[in-house]
């Protein structure tokens, strides 16, 4: 190469980045920059082996081959809630700071108390104890007279798509996750409180959106437990498989009947409804696009398509479905350009 002729280039990406490569003989090359600009992809220079590697994104995902209901939260110890847009009341719980306000958003909770819960697993950490009973009981003492943690904060889910939802409402994921922690909280404790706090919340996954809980249907047909119950509804996928591994963690841990149901019944729809999710190279967010005259799909950031890789990774491991495991490769080779 060293007799080649080097020519500087310019190089345009996607009509919009502009850099200056180089022509070295008949190859051409691109500035680093600029692919982690116009791709948003990611690298790592291994000095030591003097290697560079590249990936296609900058989200990346840990392999869930096995879930367990009493285990690490879907690898929770590598989450930060401390680091998100949150302030802390003086009991230590997380209020997320919008831009209208500051309220408690009870996934967001949950998700602190589920990081420091697969923390004090990871390293026996007292504090990290701690601070997961104190989000497992502040679920136990703002629980309502109808079994859940109502949003108190009007939410534009699509604006121009779908009408606001006014509060108070409920949630899948935050049911979901509130489930996941009472159910773990249980299981560490041996009390019984808080898998039978967990149960009452079952009757919101029971009621239709359209008398304030969070059960749509899908072709008249199948039951979907939603994230945001809009009209019509949206059938948002993370908050939907968030929800699942909830039911089946307060199963596990109670072997209570009605729970099995309706985690039987979402995974049902669930099978049924992935392929609606798959866009070819991404994954959707929600069907919005199906259900109101949007026209075009709402393409899930790549970190929410890790997000579902990560969730569809752990029910699969619990169901083993064929379905279930060719999907979960199809969504894993999106990632790498596949």
């Amino acid at each position: 190469m060293g007799s080649e002729q080097i020519d500087d280039i310019k190089v345009v990406m996607h009509d919009q980045f502009e850099s200056i490569g180089k022509k070295i003989g008949n190859e051409l090359f691109v500035p680093l920059s600029l692919l982690e600009k116009g791709y948003h992809s990611e690298k790592e220079w291994l000095e030591k082996d003097n290697t560079l590697k590249i990936n296609v994104t900058n989200a990346r995902y840990s392999e869930i081959n096995h879930y367990d209901y009493k285990g690490n939260y879907l690898h929770y110890d590598k989450n930060k809630v401390e680091n998100w847009s949150v302030e802390f009341d003086s009991d230590g719980v997380p209020k997320t700071i919008y831009s209208y306000g500051k309220y408690y958003n009870p996934s967001t909770i949950a998700q602190y108390g589920l990081q420091h819960y697969s923390l004090y697993l990871k390293s026996n950490a007292s504090v990290s104890k701690i601070k997961f009973l104190i989000v497992a009981d502040w679920f136990i003492n703002h629980q309502d007279d109808r079994g859940g943690w109502a949003y108190q904060f009007d939410l534009p889910f699509y604006p121009g798509r779908l009408d606001k939802l006014i509060a108070p409402w409920y949630s899948s994921i935050g049911l979901g996750m509130a489930m996941s922690v009472l159910s773990r909280a249980s299981y560490l404790t041996k009390d019984k409180k808080y898998s039978k706090s967990a149960l009452k919340a079952n009757e919101l996954f029971k009621t239709p959106t359209k008398e304030n809980g969070i059960m749509a249907k899908f072709e008249n047909h199948y039951a979907f437990y939603e994230e945001c119950p809009t009209d019509p509804p949206s059938f948002i996928l993370n908050g939907f498989m968030f929800s699942l591994i909830g039911l089946y963690d307060l199963y596990k841990v109670t072997n209570d009947r009605n729970t099995k149901v309706l985690y039987d019944k979402g995974i049902t729809s669930l099978r049924r409804m992935l392929p609606l999710y798959d866009l070819g190279n991404r994954t959707a967010y929600d069907l919005t696009h199906y259900t109101t005259d949007g026209g075009y799909p709402n393409v899930a950031k790549w970190g929410y398509h890790i997000t579902h890789i990560h969730l569809l990774a752990a029910l699969t491991s619990i169901e083993n479905d064929p379905k279930m495991v060719e999907t979960l490769r199809r969504w894993k080779g999106y990632v790498k350009g596949q």
